[in-house]
């Protein structure tokens, strides 16, 4: 029976997808288990999957969408709408794409489905407290039997809960003692059917998404919780209370549209008709108007949304190809080479960095190929600094390079974290904190007037302070006790195919990014999704130290990559806010290379000046005319709610050489992947690209979409009611579900929004055949680009035209405003 119940709660929680914690937020595709259907399928319910038509109208009538616009997304919505043929008598003037653009732009439309009622769950009520006191990691108030699992301390301690009437704590006393005879328990008392198990586990589950995608991630990683016991909870307690099952209640909605009036499908679509042709052709005649009939149930108005979305999308595909530059030229010979994320904000300061003409950048996923658990050598807890897709298998530290400062800095720490532990310990207990107020309040009251006056002063102190206790060691990444040789020249001639780097400047930078914020849960969201949620520096360093190693240089000499002994590597951050790229390691880099940093250091200054007061347009609160230290003291600002306005704005990656986009201003909407054909005869670096960046930029791309469009159900509302628990998540409110996506001030400033909601364009220069292929044998690239998810669009080189990707081959792309009768963008081919 146990392995009957696990197996039941497994397949009711496949499509359960997994929340990171809030301390390293990762960004997910919040309906990842729709993608297997058509985009406009996927009826999660209460989902919006577009904006309002209202918003799609008000961007016509600014020009945001054309008529051109709606001409193309009308031609590819399907082959029949392309097939109707010329309209005659009192039509005879008029286009198909005419009149259905008239339809769209004056006929109503269904109401969006609303998200459903709130309704009170007293089973999260009993339930979400005990999870919060489980999860919590705070040691000061561990819960009594937590080493028992859960259920099992649950099922010991509620007995004593106030917030469940009597009778019912008494029965929980004859609870079965394991989770998984507690689920059969509940089946059998309400009679459930072995065929409508699952269905009840999946209700449960979806009854509140936030936490049960928390803990699918808690079971996969930590262990100490899972999907089994917190069921067991769920349903105990809907048994000691008489509820029934969440899938056995009424469903109000359902009810609703049973009783509702049926409409007669052809009587709406000849009143429709009958009105275009008063407007469109006055004096038609019935023969007529059932032509605009037929015409209008080709395109249904649940369709209308998802055509203003394609021409919302394609509008700003053309131009970015506008944009795009025609084979640029990089330096002949680059003094230095800069190789960042492909994070949309690195692709300002590329463009500023590239304004000095012997600078050349590349763009490679931040983790630049080296997935590592990182641990400093002070002892302060691991990180996992990898994409989400993989798994930690390479466990690094850090040497340093002085022992007995090394001692000293770790015992200063030790005495900054027990300080800080005796601190937090005296504000928690029951009744020191008064005793605290009185001795140190004046003390906390100056620290809290400079830190709100003076935010930048402040952290400029208390770093100082830090210092002084426990001074900074130099050390290095411990690479070679974690990495094989054959391992590292592996990781480096991957990480050299696919960025394209076939040629050295004398100094190469591997440029990390992170984010420096305060007072914010949202931290990780602004840092390397490409690290797990962290800063990149670990890989930086660890990349550095694998492409200057000598052993690895000769094996990659062997396999036609040949580094000069003239080239260095160097590691280092770019902070986001303040746009400051700090040089890593410098006590490792070499007299020879000294003054060649010197140099890229000032040109990267001058660079982040730039783009500090170019960012400072878009960003709330900000004024361009203000200081630099003005504007990059919102890092230290505790009352900041915009930072920086992190990937907001995401619309595109393009995946080519640079030649593809350099002087081309992009505005921090793309992800700039580098790749070079000619440099990837096999294509496994294109694979690797498509298969794992690409991913990735999805899950942000749609992370950012519905948490635009569905702020309160998967987004995360807006910050100013957020309570934290731990590192875990935050709550709207005191209980009830942990938040899923972006707080509302990630993505709009009241009810205009910084984001616009498109979803990713894939822009790629390589073989046609070769993507075809890559794509055709990866089942979640089929998913994403067949069912419209995301879009794809190619040209073999630089000389060849562009062809979008589509379920049925492939289609010449129009990258111009199209004529009347153009129909060049429906012409499709399986070998473009």
């Amino acid at each position: 029976m146990t392995l009957l119940v696990q197996a039941q709660v497994a397949q009711a929680a496949r499509d359960t997808v997994a929340g990171w914690p809030i301390a390293s937020f990762i960004a997910t595709n919040p309906l990842a288990p729709y993608e297997a259907t058509r985009f406009d399928h996927a009826a999660a319910p209460g989902t919006h999957l577009t904006l309002p038509v209202e918003s799609y109208r008000a961007a016509f009538a600014t020009g945001r969408i054309t008529r051109d616009d709606l001409v193309l997304a009308l031609r590819a919505r399907g082959a029949e709408l392309r097939e109707v043929p010329p309209f005659t008598g009192a039509l005879v003037h008029l286009s198909p794409e005419d009149v259905l653009i008239e339809d769209m732009l004056h006929t109503d439309t269904p109401a969006a489905p609303a998200a459903p009622p709130a309704l009170t769950d007293p089973v999260a009520d009993l339930v979400v407290p005990w999870l919060a006191a489980f999860l919590d990691p705070d040691p000061q108030w561990q819960l009594p039997e937590r080493d028992r699992g859960f259920y099992a301390a649950w099922r010991a301690l509620a007995t004593h809960d106030p917030r469940m009437p009597r009778p019912a704590r008494r029965k929980l006393r004859d609870a079965p003692e394991q989770p998984s005879a507690a689920i059969a328990a509940c089946f059998t008392a309400w009679g459930t059917r072995d065929a409508d198990r699952v269905t009840l586990l999946k209700a449960e589950l979806a009854a509140l998404p936030g936490w049960t995608g928390y803990l699918k991630w808690r079971s996969e990683h930590d262990g100490d919780i899972d999907l089994t016991e917190y069921l067991a909870v769920r349903l105990t307690v809907r048994l000691l209370l008489d509820l029934p099952p969440t899938a056995d209640q009424p469903d109000p909605e359902a009810e609703a549209a049973l009783t509702a009036p049926t409409p007669t499908p052809g009587a709406e679509l000849l009143t429709r008709a009958a009105r275009l042709a008063d407007t469109l052709a006055p004096g038609a005649s019935p023969a007529d108007v059932a032509t605009l009939a037929r015409l209008l149930a080709l395109h249904p108005l649940a369709d209308h949304p998802f055509t203003w979305q394609a021409a919302y999308e394609g509008h700003y595909r053309r131009e970015l190809f506008a944009s795009l530059t025609p084979g640029t030229p990089a330096p002949a010979a680059p003094r230095t080479q800069v190789v960042l994320c492909i994070d949309p904000r690195s692709e300002g300061l590329r463009r500023h960095l590239e304004t000095d003409a012997g600078i050349e950048t590349f763009g490679l996923a931040g983790f630049f190929g080296v997935p590592v658990r990182f641990a400093t050598y002070e002892g302060r807890g691991s990180i996992d600094s990898l994409p989400a897709l993989l798994q930690p298998k390479h466990a690094v530290t850090e040497a340093p390079a002085d022992a007995d400062r090394a001692s000293a800095r770790t015992r200063g720490l030790r005495a900054l974290d027990a300080a800080s532990h005796s601190l937090h310990v005296t504000e928690n207990a029951t009744a020191t904190p008064f005793a605290l107020a009185e001795a140190t309040g004046f003390l906390f009251g100056v620290s809290s007037v400079v830190r709100t006056l003076a935010p930048t002063l402040h952290h400029t102190l208390t770093r100082r302070w830090r210092d002084r206790i426990a001074p900074p060691v130099d050390s290095r990444v411990t690479i070679a006790s974690a990495f094989t040789l054959e391992e590292r020249a592996t990781l480096a001639e991957a990480g050299l195919r696919m960025m394209g780097l076939g040629r050295f400047a004398p100094l190469v930078v591997l440029a990390g990014h992170g984010s420096v914020s305060t007072n914010n849960l949202y931290q990780a969201a602004l840092d390397c999704g490409a690290c797990g949620g962290n800063p990149g520096a670990v890989n930086a360093r660890a990349a550095a130290e694998i492409f200057n190693d000598p052993d690895v240089r000769e094996i990659l000499a062997a396999r036609g990559l040949e580094i000069p002994a003239g080239t260095h590597f160097v590691a280092a951050l770019h902070d986001t806010v303040a746009d400051r790229v700090m040089i890593l390691d410098r006590h490792l880099i070499p007299d020879s290379h000294a003054t060649l940093v010197d140099d890229f250091t000032t040109q990267a200054d001058a660079a982040a000046d730039g783009l500090v007061r170019e960012r400072a347009v878009d960003l709330p609160g900000a004024d361009p005319t203000d200081s630099l230290a003005k504007l990059r003291a919102r890092a230290h600002d505790w009352a900041e709610v915009y930072p920086e306005l992190g990937l907001a704005g995401n619309a595109a990656m393009i995946i080519g050489p640079r030649e593809m986009t350099r002087g081309a201003n992009l505005h921090r909407r793309v992800f700039l992947h580098s790749c070079d054909a000619a440099l990837d005869p096999e294509g496994t670096g294109l694979e690797t690209i498509l298969t794992a960046p690409v991913v990735v930029a999805q899950w942000i791309n749609h992370q950012y979409y519905f948490s635009t469009l569905n702020p309160e159900t998967l987004g995360a509302g807006t910050k100013t009611i957020h309570n934290a628990i731990g590192g875990i998540g935050v709550l709207a409110g005191h209980s009830g579900d942990l938040q899923r996506g972006l707080p509302r001030q990630s993505v709009a400033v009241g009810d205009a929004l910084l984001h616009e909601p498109l979803r990713l364009s894939v822009i790629v220069q390589a073989p046609i055949d070769r993507i075809s292929a890559i794509v055709s044998g990866n089942q979640v690239l089929r998913d994403l680009f067949d069912n419209e998810w995301i879009s794809l669009t190619a040209r073999s080189t630089a000389a060849d035209p562009w062809w979008t990707y589509t379920a049925l081959g492939w289609a010449t792309t129009e990258t111009q405003t199209p004529t009347r009768t153009s129909t060049a963008t429906l012409t499709r081919t399986e070998t473009p």
